[in-house]
């Protein structure tokens, strides 16, 4: 499963679904996704993560704009495989 961090991403994780998360301003240390076999992709912004709804960042959600196409084709590809 492809996702953000949601209630979804979540309930993958815990019936087993190999998960590749994309994370912005929330942090995957502190909210998953849990357990072995998950991806997650993140970018290296000086402000991540600051949990705000509002991005106060000069490029907004630069964050989750730097995350490439190509990066999550690659995790689940990785994902599917293992």
């Amino acid at each position: 499963m492809v996702t953000n961090d949601s209630g979804p991403m979540h309930i993958a994780a815990a019936v087993g679904v190999p998960v590749v998360a994309l994370f912005g301003p929330t942090s995957e240390v502190r909210t998953g996704p849990y357990g072995a076999g998950h991806r997650v992709l993140t970018s290296a912004v000086p402000c991540r993560p600051c949990f705000s709804r509002v991005c106060h960042n000069s490029v907004p959600l630069e964050c989750l704009q730097l995350v490439q196409p190509g990066q999550v084709l690659d995790a689940a590809r990785q994902a599917r495989r293992a």
